[in-house]
């Protein structure tokens, strides 16, 4: 049965694991650093601590390239079984020494468990854990060479600050010529940040010069928070069997009695887990601010997508007061099947007559003209549509270019993402077919019995139909020459067709409902464009869940009172 903290902290786990964080915005790759960072020590250090506070103390050597770590570890252990590297930067696997006694603990799947293990011969190269037992160490006590902090192998560096971050102990390694180096202190600082017991080697001093460098030292450790670190200091001296011969005294004093002091060696492992512990609201609530930048960017990037492809409703809106629709074979068709100055004289002559005078007007047509007009309608406004879409999917891509995020956002995108899809046509006229039936419907309903007038008209229920579609486009800001009076007719009849039918009142507020209907599916293909956008976009972490990450941290500080 697990502890509340120990649930707390898995959750918690949980909610860092499945934050992605895919752009450079605001300090995204510290915050993807310390993300990774603060994920591993739950993994490595935290939860396998929690479940065994009585497990072997685990000393890691940390420190810059050339610092003399694998020679320190050999040293300390009186055998060499972790090898220097002599080429730069080394690449070799870690090496974890430990007694006999313990090596089922650190074969197991209790600290660093995502490291795969080797045993017995050490490969050399890996991205694993090699673990050596020596009898030359006492139970409760190993020791673990590690990368280079400031190697040029990302992979190198990456595992040695994972390795830190398992540690009940540092024993951090620099030289007298390196250790001002600002990457050295980068990781000092994460030590002070997490409250980490911490031991600092000073090795290669010149000799008679362990004082001065020591004392400064200590004063640079003093100011960086770190007055409680203990401070060892070793002059360059000869080498026996490739060990260190002088000044391994009071470290390896000092360890030993860590070792047969079981009280001590509970306080530095209290000490260490208490830190790390500690640490978690602050880094939290880093990463949480991060995540809220990325949610940020990704709303703005959002609302970018929207704007064009809401401006490209209005632009078919425009088009559509424009009335361009009309133009061309549209009006061929509606004008050879109603004809417009005979039928308006006609019709014109009083509303007594007008049955009459549409019967004698339509007189003989047929419905082939009607479907052509319509048809027509459909290709104009499809193409209309279309137009619209490209132009979106364009502005969206070179916009998003420019902003914050946008060339994240963009990756593995379709190489045809600024263009419109490639089967938007057949939606499109889907959604016109769709809108031209309920057109019809709305003259079916709204008509009643006066559609007993339009079905003794040659035109039909389909002509009144289209009479209707013709008035919703009845504008013709869009035309030009002579199709403006033939349009501006073809309008006038079917005013007048419409009024015969449902009177003067019913009919703008018919082409107003059609209208927005039309608007209405155009604009449900647009937003199955943009979706495409918004598909970009999804692995872009709300600004909710860095409301989870605080409320994650907050239960995991509860579970510990």
């Amino acid at each position: 049965m697990t502890s509340p903290l120990v649930d707390e902290l898995r959750a918690l786990r949980q909610h860092v694991g499945d934050l992605d964080l895919p752009l450079d915005v605001g300090g995204a790759d510290d915050a993807r650093r310390a993300q990774h960072e603060l994920a591993e020590q739950i993994d490595d250090y935290l939860l396998p601590k929690l479940d065994r506070l009585d497990a072997p103390l685990l000393a890691v050597l940390g420190g810059s390239t050339g610092a003399g770590k694998s020679t320190l570890t050999n040293s300390l252990i009186g055998e060499n079984l972790s090898t220097p590297g002599v080429l730069r930067p080394t690449t070799r696997m870690p090496v974890l020494v430990c007694h006999p006694e313990d090596e089922a603990w650190f074969l197991g799947e209790g600290v660093l468990p995502d490291l795969p293990r080797t045993t017995g011969e050490n490969p050399g190269h890996g991205a694993g854990l090699h673990v050596v037992t020596s009898q030359n160490l006492r139970p409760g006590l190993a020791f673990l060479d590690s990368p280079d902090i400031d190697s040029v192998e990302v992979a190198n560096h990456d595992l040695a600050a994972q390795l830190l971050g398992a540690a009940d102990l540092w024993l951090f390694v620099t030289t007298a010529a390196r250790y001002a180096d600002a990457v050295p202190w980068e990781y000092l600082g994460r030590a002070q940040e997490r409250s980490v017991a911490l031991s600092v080697i000073i090795n290669r001093i010149p000799a008679g010069s362990e004082s001065e460098i020591g004392s400064h030292l200590s004063d640079m450790l003093a100011e960086k928070g770190l007055k409680d670190a203990r401070l060892f200091t070793i002059a360059e001296g000869e080498l026996a069997d490739g060990r260190l011969v002088n000044g391994l005294n009071p470290l390896t004093s000092w360890l030993d009695a860590l070792v047969q002091d079981a009280g001590a060696r509970a306080q530095m492992v209290r000490k260490s887990l208490d830190g790390a512990l500690d640490s978690l609201p602050d880094r939290v609530e880093a990463l949480a601010g991060a995540v809220e930048v990325q949610s940020s960017s990704g709303d703005a990037l959002r609302s970018f997508a929207e704007q064009q492809y809401a401006e490209g409703l209005e632009r078919v809106d425009r088009e559509l007061d424009s009335g361009t629709l009309l133009r061309g074979e549209v009006l061929d068709r509606w004008t050879e099947h109603v004809g417009t100055g005979e039928v308006m004289e006609k019709l014109q002559r009083g509303v007594g007559r007008i049955k009459h005078a549409i019967v004698s007007a339509f007189k003989g047509s047929t419905d082939q003209p009607n479907q052509e007009a319509k048809g027509a309608l459909e290709s104009n406004l499809s193409i209309l549509v279309r137009d619209a879409a490209d132009n979106a999917a364009l502005e969206v891509v070179e916009g998003w270019e420019t902003m914050p995020g946008g060339v994240e956002a963009l990756e593995g995108a379709s190489a045809n993402l600024n263009r419109a899809t490639t089967d938007i046509r057949k939606r499109i006229e889907s959604e016109i077919e769709s809108w031209q039936a309920e057109v019809l419907q709305l003259v079916n309903e709204q008509a009643g019995s006066r559609l007993a007038i339009a079905r003794t008209l040659s035109l039909g229920i389909n002509g009144v139909g289209v009479a209707l579609m013709v008035a919703v486009f009845s504008q013709t800001g869009g035309i030009t020459g002579g199709e403006v009076a033939v349009a501006g007719g073809t309008a006038a009849v079917s005013q007048t067709v419409l009024t015969a039918v449902f009177g003067d009142n019913a009919v703008s507020a018919l082409a107003r409902e059609a209208r927005t209907r039309l608007l209405t599916r155009v604009q449900s293909v647009l937003d199955s464009e943009r979706a495409r956008f918004g598909a970009q976009l999804g692995k872009i972490p709300s600004a909710e869940a860095a409301g989870e990450l605080r409320s994650a941290a907050q239960a995991v500080e509860a579970a510990r009172s």
